[in-house]
């Protein structure tokens, strides 16, 4: 009898270990457990509209999210390094990344992100999975020749959202649409133009009215309340940095009764229809993994940097800015030097980064909010014979944002180390959405969320077990002029 009792008590306490003990693999990377005990959850700001793929992030990254927290500098460095061995995809290692904790290994960037209230701006920016599942693949678009820019362009996600050719809707009806968008003068804005007006020519009832607000909030306010005049029957608009200056016309439109949908930008009034918004914090979270990846490479995780932002307050600035920070708060070796703002203008850029280059005798990184910040950077840099000023010679790292050509062709030559993509060629999605709207074709969600885009480097490297692009690859979807090779 006793032998049994003796028998019982080792099989339960065997049990209670093999029940609650957390497992490692030969990496170091942890086994998510089979029941894991109840506590504070890591909270993610990229909620998942799929049920299935949102279970399984939340449960493997708070586990994994777990681990890393009290991880610095090079333990931290190496439990990315062994992320593939997680079992994670290309997805979601940059999920991971898009998600990561604020760290307190590195105090001055966690005072510059609280300071910044980058959290507020970040936990309110439309996240998760795209519509419907939809998943983008490299080749994916479709050719054109834009109607404003006379611009060879390839729309990447033209299956979005998808409406066939033809009529839509009542085919004897002609809808009328306003665009109501910001910055001819500017060829991102030109190309979101194009691609609006793409979209409308492939069915002959939509008749659409396009209108530059020319970077005026008061003259944007007018063009919105003309169409509601008019009773145009959808409103398709990209608002200025400033975004609660569109609520009040906003608002008057969707009393009257006409849907509005945004793109990109946001109009800062929480009831408007639909809002396309695109991978801000793919941007953000994709600059800090290749840093932190070329730093490592370099063989030492330290670093000035130095940031050339956007305006204050403006949600591409404060996303990329965050996620770019969240990711670099492991590294207590990193330092921000310097933050400067520019309105979205390169003049502004240069004499920021000319600033920067006269008061600081060591800079290793420009980051850029706007791909045109990282074009003055290096510029100034240059002008200032200062490309190769880092310790033992090194180059000056340059990181930027959106896809112009320019910023692809300086990757390809080596002059810019990344560019992480910011397509204009979204607006053909606010298009089909505004088109199933005022047809009543379909109901549409809140938040269409655009694909993650992989970042692009000089030779598609595998960063973090995360597969970049070549700027070949991704060069057919760029805007802007063609630039001499």
């Amino acid at each position: 009898m006793k032998k049994k009792i003796f028998a019982c008590i080792i099989i339960f306490i065997c049990y209670i270990v093999a029940h609650f003990t957390i497992g490692y693999n030969k990496k170091g990377i942890e086994v998510i457990e089979q029941n894991p005990p109840q506590e504070e959850v890591v909270k993610s700001n990229h909620q998942s509209t799929n049920t299935t793929s949102q279970n399984l992030e939340k449960k493997d990254f708070t586990h994994l999210y777990k681990t890393l927290k009290p991880l610095s500098g090079q333990d931290a460095l190496t439990f990315f390094e062994n992320l593939p061995a997680s079992g994670l995809t290309d997805a979601e290692i940059l999920d991971f990344f898009i998600n990561i904790p604020l760290s307190d290994a590195n105090p001055e960037i966690v005072e510059l992100y609280k300071r910044e209230e980058f959290d507020k701006f970040m936990s309110t920016y439309p996240s998760g999975a795209p519509y419907n599942g939809y998943k983008w693949t490299k080749g994916n678009g479709t050719p054109f020749k834009g109607d404003f820019s006379s611009l060879d362009l390839k729309l990447p996600f033209s299956d979005y959202v998808s409406i066939e050719n033809g009529p839509v809707g009542n085919h004897n009806q002609t809808y009328r649409i306003g665009v109501a968008i910001h910055g001819f003068d500017q060829p991102w804005c030109v190309s979101l133009a194009d691609a609006a007006q793409w979209e409308a020519d492939r069915h002959p009832n939509i008749e659409i009215d396009v209108r530059d607000g020319q970077w005026d909030n008061d003259q944007m306010a007018d063009i919105i309340d003309s169409f509601i005049l008019q009773k145009v029957h959808g409103i398709l608009t990209w608002p200025m940095v400033e975004a609660e200056t569109t609520i009040a016309p906003v608002q008057r439109a969707i009393e009257a009764g006409i849907p509005v949908v945004s793109v990109d930008r946001m109009t800062g009034l929480e009831e408007t229809t639909s809002r396309i918004t695109g991978n801000f914090p793919a941007n953000g979270a994709q600059s800090g993994m290749y840093l932190v990846w070329k730093l490592a490479s370099e063989g030492e995780l330290k670093a000035n940097v130095v940031l050339l932002r956007k305006p204050l307050g403006s949600t591409a600035d404060a996303n990329r800015t965050g996620h770019f920070l969240r990711v670099l708060s492991y590294f207590p070796g990193i330092k921000i030097v310097k933050s400067l703002h520019d309105k979205d203008s390169t003049a502004e850029a240069y004499a920021n980064a000319q600033v920067a280059l006269n008061e600081l005798p060591e800079i290793d990184v420009f980051f850029g909010t706007g791909d045109h910040e990282t074009i003055a950077a290096y510029d100034a840099s240059e002008s200032a014979n200062r490309l190769h000023s880092r310790k033992d010679g090194k180059k000056i790292i340059f990181l930027s944002i959106d896809d112009s050509k320019t910023a692809i062709t300086r990757v390809r030559s080596g002059q810019f180390e990344l560019n992480t993509p910011y397509t204009p060629l979204i607006s053909d999605i606010g298009m089909r959405t505004l088109i199933n709207l005022v047809t009543k074709d379909q109901s549409m969600p809140h938040d269409i969320i655009t694909p993650n885009i992989p970042m692009v480097t000089q030779n598609g490297d595998v960063i973090f077990g995360f597969q970049t692009q070549t700027p070949d690859q991704w060069y057919e979807y760029t805007f802007g002029p063609p630039i001499d090779q």
